[in-house]
């Protein structure tokens, strides 16, 4: 198994598209056959925007790039709960020190996770969302659809 970003490279940064681009092809090199892309539903994202605005935090993203950012819920093919692992993933987000610190789009969102309370944390990204391009009709142009034997 492969993990990776979806085609967006969720919200369109990108070193995440091309790691989606030199990932998917390091799997068919390689051979791998299961390809998880890491996302979140659209739908979600939205709230949170919503959220984000009401709060009144500065959020550079305009709507329509949001409309295309990350993947629609119907492509989802894995959802995990990883709230118990709330205190790592912050940890994490908090040593990607330049988008944390620094004066890109998304650093007041960031600066913020980064400081929620580990619970509060846990609650608004305790849970990690994957496609499986393979087996997610919704995850690709219908042109591209191929069916596995044993779905035929």
């Amino acid at each position: 198994m492969l993990l990776s970003y979806d085609r967006n490279g969720g919200y369109g940064h990108p070193d995440h598209v091309r790691v989606h681009e030199v990932g998917r092809r390091a799997a068919e090199m390689a051979g791998v056959r299961t390809v998880l892309e890491a996302t979140m539903p659209r739908e979600v994202v939205g709230r949170l925007v919503r959220l984000i605005r009401v709060l009144r935090i500065p959020f550079r993203f305009d709507d329509e790039q949001l409309r295309s950012a990350y993947s629609p819920a119907a492509a989802i093919t894995h959802r995990l709960d990883v709230r118990r692992y709330a205190r790592q993933k912050q940890a994490a987000l908090a040593a990607h020190r330049s988008e944390v610190n620094g004066s890109g789009r998304i650093a007041p969102v960031m600066r913020l996770l980064v400081q929620l309370p580990t619970p509060v944390f846990g609650l608004v990204l305790g849970r990690e969302w994957f496609v499986d391009p393979a087996t997610s009709p919704a995850a690709k142009p219908a042109s591209t659809i191929v069916p596995r034997s044993s779905d035929r």
